[in-house]
């Protein structure tokens, strides 16, 4: 009886402490899950020397200033690879930043991954070291057996998934005009736990002018969605605006991701509660990570060539819905000669504002104009885009008189309508006064508008000079400090020589510091070649040249690899640097412009300018801002 109660107590001691146990990590937990987490894993701790694993470090909040921990003694395959994941866990919806690297141990014996460091949350934080044991490079039959049976397993699972989760991409429109504008959405269904995923594949959109939608938030929003009677929960991941450039039937290729979920299994290894918490299996089995590779289907858009039938001679190719405004300025229509006016059109409405060429102004003969400015107040919306496209003419008057500036037609085609609509504009008659410093002094040799070869009057007339100085030439050449400074100048000039050989060898061994300290020079040969070709009217080498100039900058100032130049990661680096918001909006504008006038039909030249301008002003600025 004794005996009994001994047992008792030592089973009533030892569940007892389990329990308490099991209470203290619960309430850890809960305390964990509200600070900020950064961790390094690895996909297997057991393996043999030369065999590839993966290694990752993530964190549940914003992750910047990341160091990876010296992987010498590891063969790196691929890496650093960085991703955006998104949760999704009863309903909640969070996301996280992750580096991922394939890595194989050289040598065999305990390897030892150190502690790779960021700033997690605006707390800089460190990883735990990860040990592992490497063998001679033949895992034992043990590991193998289970590793084949998770795979099978993970096999088993996936093809399970097929109505439990899944990716969608959905299109505003299957059947549109050349230039028409339409949205395609990628859609996630799921009905199980998401604990991570990350995009493996993205679309190739041939044939079509694309922008990303975005709405500024950082998190997706779930909503719930029936399908045959099936309630799923659904994010949105991806939303794209679309416009084809040529007609025919044309594909989107589909997005692919892999996503990683929680299941039950049947596995009953343990009736201990202890381990039951720990997904160990028990009574009812226990859980499992399973990996499934999910991807849209392809989309086939048939693209209708736009009618020949009533076309106007003047359709550049604006295919939407539009209205258009002239202003001119001064109102009064009354100027001075010298003095410079404003003519501006202001085209508004839905469709592809962006390849809205500006206007060819036929100006009278003693009114000198210029290109013109454009203004872009355009939004990418589930609409598509919307706005307005401004086009600001100056021109100075150089005679007094009346004249007349002519109206002008603006014609678009309307797929809501199928045809073609024409806009008219109004023509103002000028009043020139003469001006204070009365009319231009300038003539031309020639009597058209091009306004070349002009010739300022007075302007050839030299002076004669009437007075001579008169300087003796010193004959006593030996021992003057000419003499002398030849003499030693051999001896000075060898040894920079000598000094800036070894110097460009320090600089050549190292090569990203020679990256960076020659990054603007580089940009700035780029920007020059580029203001050759503007020069000439050479629209397509002109935005090559601007677009190798952008990205070659950052690429060589932040060592930034040429794979990873994406308008994500160069904003995200940007905003490290502490560089304004408004010089990154600036320079995504224009790499947005040389990115799109890749694909313009039209070759609008009066942008280029412009283009050329805000490039050389971001590049300024952020050198100037990185040396403060």
């Amino acid at each position: 009886m004794k005996d009994r109660i001994q047992v008792l107590k030592i089973f009533t001691s030892t569940f007892s402490f389990k329990l308490f146990l099991l209470l203290m990590l619960l309430i850890a937990f809960q305390f964990k899950s509200f600070s900020q987490e950064f961790n390094a894993s690895v996909s297997k701790r057991n393996l043999g020397v030369g065999e590839q694993f993966q290694l990752t470090f993530s964190a549940d909040a914003n992750m910047s200033n990341f160091r990876a921990p010296n992987l010498n003694d590891f063969t790196v395959y691929s890496g650093p690879n960085q991703s955006t994941s998104m949760t999704i866990v009863n309903g909640s919806v969070t996301q996280s930043v992750s580096y991922n690297y394939i890595i194989a141990p050289k040598h065999e014996g305990k390897c030892t991954i150190g502690a790779a460091s960021a700033t997690v949350g605006g707390k800089s934080l460190q990883t735990k070291p990860i040990i592992l044991d490497v063998g001679k490079g033949n895992q034992n039959p043990q590991t193998n057996r289970q590793q084949n049976n998770n795979n099978q397993s993970s096999n088993n699972n996936s093809e399970d998934f097929s109505d439990k989760l899944f990716i969608r991409a959905v299109t505003s429109k299957s059947k549109v005009y050349q230039g028409e504008q339409f949205t395609v959405v990628y859609k996630v269904y799921t009905r199980v736990n998401i604990l991570d995923n990350g995009v493996t594949k993205m679309p190739v959109y041939n044939g079509f002018y694309n922008e990303d939608i975005g709405d500024g938030k950082r998190q997706a929003e779930l909503h719930n969605e029936n399908i045959d009677g099936v309630n799923y929960q659904v994010a949105e991941i991806k939303k794209t605006l679309l416009i084809p450039q040529r007609s025919g039937q044309l594909e989107i290729d589909p997005l692919e991701m892999d996503i990683v979920t929680r299941v039950k299994t049947n596995n009953k290894r343990s009736n201990d509660p202890f381990d039951i918490f720990f997904g160990g299996g028990g009574f009812f089995g226990g859980v499992q990570d399973i990996k499934v590779h999910v991807k849209s289907k392809s989309l086939k858009i048939d693209v209708l060539p736009l009618p020949s039938a009533n076309k106007p001679s003047n359709f550049s190719g604006a295919v939407g819905e539009f209205s258009i405004q002239t202003k001119l300025k001064p109102e009064s229509q009354k100027l001075k000669t010298n003095d410079a006016g404003n003519l501006t059109y202001i085209i508004s409405g839905r469709g592809n504002l962006k390849l809205i060429d500006a206007f060819k102004i036929e100006w009278p003969a003693d009114i000198e104009g210029y290109d013109a400015k454009t203004i872009d107040k355009i939004q990418s919306t589930n609409q598509g885009q919307t706005g307005s496209r401004t086009f600001d003419y100056v021109f100075i008057p150089r005679h007094s008189g009346n004249f007349t500036l002519a109206s002008n037609n603006f014609s678009y085609f309307d797929p809501s309508k199928g045809k073609y609509v024409t806009l008219s504009t109004p023509e103002f008659n000028l009043n020139i006064e003469k001006g204070a410093g009365g009319e231009s002094s300038v003539t031309t040799t020639s009597q058209s508008n091009s306004k070349e070869a002009v010739k300022v009057l007075a302007s050839d007339i030299k002076y004669i000079k009437t007075k001579t100085t008169l300087k003796k030439i010193d004959d006593d050449f030996y021992g003057s400090l000419t003499y002398n400074f030849l003499l030693v100048f051999p001896m000075f000039a060898f040894a920079g020589i000598v000094f800036n050989k070894r110097r460009n060898e320090k600089l050549g061994s190292d090569l990203r510091g020679n990256r960076m300290k020659q990054a603007t020079k580089i940009a700035s040969s780029h920007l020059k070649i580029a203001h050759q070709h503007m020069q000439q009217n050479d629209y397509d080498n002109f935005y090559r040249e601007i677009l190798h100039a952008m990205y070659g900058y950052v690429s060589d100032k932040f060592g930034l690899p040429i794979a990873q130049l994406s308008k994500d990661n160069i904003n995200n680096l940007l905003i490290e640097k502490g560089v304004e918001l408004h010089l990154i909006a600036k320079l995504n504008e224009v790499l947005t412009n040389c990115e799109f006038a890749q694909y313009a039909p039209n070759k609008n030249l009066s942008a280029m300018m412009v283009d050329y301008d805000n490039a050389t002003h971001v590049i300024t600025s952020i050198e100037e801002k990185i040396k403060s």
